[in-house]
């Protein structure tokens, strides 16, 4: 009894609160609330991809749970992944936009869809999928797959200028993240 009452002394009330399912049940908090994408290359939100580079656009997802300054990151969360071509006749000016960059930061507008448009590839790196055609050392991500970074590059057959939109699905929770990316030689 002295020894289990000097190990609840040691832990802490705090620490016992926020072991919760051995006491007292406890709260999901691996569901995550937001789902924030971001380059790892350059500023956040500059998404830009050039036709003809020598690296695909690295994209990472994080979630978080909470709202505002009380956000807190959700470790271990993977995602699926999709790409789809912008059209900004019928997409939400949110997705049929992008930012040009480094300051001064300014909003544009995607260009018209293409008339092809076939399957975005979405890529990992050193992957055990169907190899790159653009990228030696990138595989495609194959639809069921989840992952926490991916990488996109220009559609192969497609001429620039045209937009993406890259979506994470959080794995758990279903929770959609998306992001513009501009293909063209200048943003």
């Amino acid at each position: 009894m002295r020894l289990a009452l000097s190990i609840l002394a040691a832990c802490g009330f705090a620490f016992l609160t926020a072991c919760g399912s051995g006491f007292s049940g406890s709260t999901n908090s691996t569901t995550p609330s937001i789902v924030v994408l971001s380059p790892n290359a350059g500023m956040a939100d500059d998404f830009f991809i050039t036709p003809g580079g020598t690296a695909p656009l690295s994209v990472a997802a994080i979630s978080y749970t909470g709202s505002g300054a009380f956000n807190t990151v959700v470790p271990d969360v993977t995602y699926t992944w999709a790409a789809r071509f912008v059209n900004p006749l019928t997409d939400p000016m949110s997705v049929a936009t992008y930012l040009t960059g480094a300051a001064p930061n300014a909003f544009k507008s995607c260009p018209a869809k293409p008339e092809s448009t076939p399957p975005v590839p979405i890529l990992v790196q050193y992957g055990s999928g169907t190899p790159s055609s653009l990228y030696p050392s990138y595989t495609v991500l194959p639809s069921a797959a989840t992952a926490i970074q991916v990488f996109v590059g220009p559609v192969p057959g497609v001429a620039a200028p045209y937009c993406l939109v890259v979506q994470a699905t959080s794995v758990p929770g279903g929770v959609v993240g998306t992001a513009t990316a501009i293909v063209s030689f200048s943003p």
